[in-house]
């Protein structure tokens, strides 16, 4: 009984050392950490507190196949007063009934487009079903540099160029409940010849198959645009607090 009270005695006092000895190299790597985030303050968030993160804006791209709801889901989400900013795109589209230059779309002439291509003043461009499309990429950096987060709202083909000429932007493909739901999405629109509408359909089982290169999926069900914001909210917020945050670069 001796030995083993003795034997149990000795295991404990070798558990507080041990004990002991972790808590003393934890406390040292912190003051470690302190220390090197005192000598780097760009690297210590708030108030010089390495566990406060940095604010590093986002540049968020949402995509998906034409009539999906992009637009709507954008306006809904800034209606909401969510803090970021949702780039314009440039395109040779005509205006539609409502839409207004520089606010909707910055409409622009072929030859305008062409000369802005020329001049480098497009992140992307594509053309898309007869039109051309592209981001000015001023107002992308300008957004960014001043800690505003970035929101493009583009087709996968356009998508596919930001990837390309971008590093570390989130990106969130928003998808039909199914093509037969696109369908009624672009009849209930109305804006199409019946030429445009096949091609549209044609292009979006194309673009359906590049969901799986995506950060995140949003599926956008009919009557239910709430619980798509809210989907498109809980992305933005799950970035902003990454452990370690991405740092667009345009």
């Amino acid at each position: 009984m001796t030995t083993d009270a003795t034997e149990g005695a000795n295991s404990g006092v070798g558990l507080a050392s041990q004990q002991q000895q972790m808590t003393q190299r934890a406390q040292a790597e912190t003051q470690r950490t302190m220390a090197a985030m005192k000598d780097n303050p760009g690297d210590s968030g708030s108030f010089g507190n390495p566990f406060l993160t940095q604010h590093y804006p986002l540049l968020v791209v949402l995509s998906g196949p034409s009539g999906v709801g992009k637009t709507t889901l954008t306006n809904a989400l800034m209606a909401e007063g969510w803090p970021a900013r949702v780039m314009v795109t440039a395109t040779t589209r005509r205006p539609r009934a409502g839409e207004i230059d520089g606010v909707h779309y910055h409409f622009r002439t072929a030859e305008q487009f062409a000369q802005m291509i020329a001049q480098g003043e497009l992140l992307e461009h594509a053309e898309v079903h007869g039109n051309h499309y592209g981001v000015p990429a001023g107002t992308v950096r300008e957004t960014l540099a001043a800690g505003h987060d970035a929101l493009l709202t583009i087709d996968p083909q356009g998508a596919q160029s930001i990837r390309e000429r971008t590093s570390d932007a989130v990106f969130v493909f928003l998808a039909p409940e199914s093509l037969d739901e696109l369908v009624t999405r672009l009849d209930t629109r109305g804006l199409d010849t019946p030429e445009q509408r096949a091609l549209r359909l044609i292009n979006a089982e194309c673009e359906m198959a590049q969901a799986v290169k995506y950060d995140y999926l949003i599926v956008n069900r009919r009557d239910r645009l709430a619980e798509s914001v809210n989907n498109l909210k809980a992305i933005i917020t799950a970035e902003h607090c990454r452990a370690h945050p991405r740092r667009a670069t345009v």
